[in-house]
C-alpha cells in the first residue's frame, strides 16, 4: 500500500529544485534526492555553497551520489552566474556585469564570455546558468536589475542576450534568460515586496519581450518567471502563477518549447497565497519546476502539493519538459580540469572595454591624484569578492604607486592634486549622494563604481562609470585613472 504514493512522488519531486545551508549537502536533502523528492540542486555563495573548486566537487559527487543510490540520473546543478554584483562561483574567472559587457558596444563578448563562463561550470559538474538577464533596464532607480542588465534600449539588450545564449549553451550549460515577462521597469524590488509594472501591452511588446524573443530563437532552452503582477496581461495574477502570462503569451503566442522555472519562491513577491498553494498554482499556470530555494520541510512536502493540486495533464506535460532536459543537462562530476588564465584574460579584456566617460572632459592626471572611496552598504558573500575597497586600493597603488592619496569613507585625502570620489550607487543613498556632491563642489571626478546612474549626482563633472566592483573592472578603471589608457565604453543607458 506505500510503494504507489513513493512511485508518485519520485515523479513529481523531478519538478522540485531545492537549496540548503552550508559546504556540504546535509542528510535530509540528500535523501530527499536519493527518494526523488528533490529533482534540481540550486546553489549560492551566501549559503556557503560554493567555498572553494575542491568542495564543491565533493559536494556535488555527494549528492550525484545519492541520486545513484535512489536508481536515479544524476540531478540538474544550478547557480545564477551573470557576473557584476551576482556572482555565486568566484574561485574562477569572474566577469563584468551584464551592463559593462554592453557598455563595450560588441555583442561578441557577451558570447565569449558566456562560452568562458560556461567552461568554468561545468568543469565542476554545474550544467544550468540562470542566465542572461534579459530585463531591460528603464527605471533608473530599479532596485534589483540595475546593471544586471545588459542595458535600456530592447534591441541591444535582445542582440547581447542572443549572444550569451550561443555562448553558453553551445558549451554546454542551459540559459535561463530571466525575468519574463520583464523587471526592468520596475521600482520595487521583488525579493522584498509585491510589485505591479503598469506598462499597456503594446508597451511590453515593444520593450520587455524582445529580448527574450531573440534569446528563445537563439536556443535558449530555459526560461525563468517574474514575481511581478502586470495587469495589462493578467489582472489578478503574477507571472508566476498566471496562465495568461506562461501558457498563453509565452507556449501559443511566443512559442517557446523549453523548461519553465520560477524565480526563487523565498521571495515576498510571490506571497500571495500559501506555499502550497503557490506551488500547485505555478505548476498550473505553466511552470515546469519551482524552486523552493530553503526550508527542507517545504522541499521535501512540495512533490506531495504538486500531486494534490497540480491538474494531472499539466503535471505531466511538466515532467515530460524535466525528463528530457535532465537526460540532456544533469551529469556527474568531471575529473579533469580546465585553465582559468584564458577566461581572467577575457574578463580584463571586456573590463578595459568597458570604462565610460560622460560629463564634462576628465581633468588631468598625471601628477598626485587623490582617491576617496565610500563604504557600500553591502558587499558580495563570495570572499573573493567581499572587499572591493581593498582591491581598488591595491589596483591603484599598482597603477600610480607614489602619486595616490587614498581615503576611505568619503574622507578628504590629505594633500593637492584633482580629487576622485568614487560612490557606490548613491543615487539609492541619500547621505551618500550629499556628501559626494560636498566634496566634488570645487571640482574633481566622480567615479560610479556601480550604478551608472550616480553620475545624475554631479552635473557639469567628469564621471568614469564601471558598471560594477568586481576586480577586472576595478583593475581596468585604475589603468584609466593613471593615464595608461582611455575610457572606449559607450553608455548603454540614458541618463535622467
Amino acid at each position: 500500500m506505500r510503494s504507489a504514493p513513493q512511485r508518485t512522488r519520485r515523479g513529481t519531486g523531478a519538478l522540485v529544485w531545492a537549496g540548503f545551508d552550508g559546504p556540504e549537502a546535509p542528510g535530509e536533502y540528500l535523501d530527499g534526492v536519493r527518494t526523488g523528492r528533490i529533482g534540481g540542486a540550486l546553489l549560492f555563495a551566501f549559503r556557503g555553497n560554493t567555498k572553494s573548486k575542491e568542495q564543491v566537487r565533493a559536494m556535488l559527487r555527494e549528492i550525484q551520489a545519492a541520486a545513484r543510490d535512489g536508481g536515479l540520473p544524476p540531478v540538474p546543478v544550478a547557480v545564477d552566474q551573470e557576473g557584476g554584483q551576482v556572482v555565486r562561483v568566484a574561485y574562477r574567472a569572474v566577469f563584468p556585469s551584464a551592463m559593462a559587457i554592453g557598455a563595450t558596444g560588441d555583442p561578441s563578448y557577451a558570447e565569449k564570455a558566456a562560452r568562458a563562463v560556461a567552461e568554468g561550470l561545468r568543469a565542476d559538474g554545474i550544467t544550468v546558468n540562470h542566465a542572461p538577464v534579459c530585463d531591460v533596464n528603464t527605471e533608473a532607480r530599479n532596485p534589483v536589475i540595475g546593471t544586471r542588465s545588459f542595458g535600456d534600449d530592447p534591441a541591444k539588450v535582445a542582440a547581447f542576450a542572443a549572444a550569451w545564449v550561443r555562448g553558453s549553451e553551445g558549451a554546454g550549460v542551459a540559459t535561463t534568460p530571466k525575468h519574463f515577462p520583464g523587471h526592468g521597469a520596475s521600482a520595487v524590488d521583488s525579493h522584498f515586496k509585491r510589485v505591479d509594472v503598469a506598462a499597456d501591452r503594446a508597451t511590453i511588446e515593444r520593450r520587455d519581450l524582445v529580448p527574450f524573443v531573440a534569446a528563445f530563437d537563439a536556443g535558449a532552452t530555459m526560461v525563468m518567471t517574474a514575481h511581478v503582477r502586470y495587469p495589462a496581461l493578467d489582472p489578478l495574477a503574477p507571472a508566476t502563477i498566471s496562465r495568461p502570462i506562461l501558457t498563453d503569451l509565452l507556449r501559443r503566442e511566443l512559442r517557446f518549447r523549453g523548461l519553465c522555472i520560477t524565480d526563487s519562491l523565498d521571495m515576498s513577491g510571490i506571497e500571495v497565497d500559501t506555499p502550497e498553494h503557490v506551488i500547485g498554482r505555478s505548476i498550473d499556470a505553466g511552470i515546469d519546476a519551482v524552486m523552493v530555494t530553503s526550508h527542507i520541510d517545504r522541499q521535501l512536502a512540495a512533490a506531495g502539493w504538486i500531486e494534490r493540486a497540480a491538474s494531472p495533464d499539466r503535471v505531466r506535460e511538466a515532467l515530460d519538459r524535466v525528463s528530457s532536459f535532465r537526460e540532456r543537462f544533469a551529469t556527474g562530476v568531471p575529473n579533469d580540469d580546465i585553465d582559468d588564465e584564458p577566461a581572467r584574460a577575457l574578463a580584463a579584456e571586456i573590463a578595459a572595454r568597458s570604462i565610460t566617460h560622460v560629463g564634462a572632459p576628465l581633468p588631468r592626471l598625471d601628477g598626485t591624484v587623490r582617491v576617496t572611496v565610500f563604504i557600500p552598504g553591502r558587499v558580495s558573500p563570495a570572499e573573493e569578492l567581499s572587499d572591493p575597497l581593498g582591491t581598488l586600493e591595491r589596483a591603484l597603488r599598482n597603477h600610480l604607486g607614489g602619486r595616490l592619496r587614498f581615503a576611505r569613507d568619503g574622507q578628504t585625502p590629505d594633500g593637492a592634486g584633482p580629487l576622485v570620489v568614487c560612490t557606490f550607487s548613491a543615487l539609492f543613498d541619500a547621505e551618500q549622494a550629499r556628501a559626494a556632491q560636498r566634496l566634488l563642489v570645487d571640482g574633481g571626478v566622480l567615479c560610479a563604481l556601480r550604478s551608472p546612474y550616480d553620475a545624475t549626482l554631479a552635473p557639469g563633472h567628469a564621471a568614469l562609470l564601471t558598471y560594477g566592483d568586481v576586480p577586472a573592472s576595478l583593475n581596468a578603471l585604475a589603468a584609466v585613472i593613471a593615464g595608461e589608457r582611455g575610457p572606449t565604453g559607450q553608455l548603454p543607458v540614458r541618463l535622467p
